[in-house]
């Protein structure tokens, strides 16, 4: 179940980075109901995976998805 559940919370962590509404860590971890460590856990293992480069914006206040150099 926990993997489960790991899947739903990339899924949306995902869903929130192309809407650029993710906010800071922390807040994310409050949207997803997570610690910040785990926030940071996804991120890496979306940065390992993704044909995208993954920062955060302090303009928009989101981590946005960029095309790799």
């Amino acid at each position: 179940m926990a993997g489960l559940k790991y899947y739903e919370r990339t899924k949306l962590l995902i869903e929130l980075i192309e809407k650029k509404k993710t906010g800071g860590p922390s807040k994310l971890a409050k949207k997803l109901q997570v610690h910040k460590r785990t926030i940071y856990r996804i991120l890496d293992d979306l940065r390992l995976s993704s044909p995208y480069e993954i920062i955060y914006c302090k303009e928009s206040d989101s981590y946005i998805f960029l095309e790799k150099n």
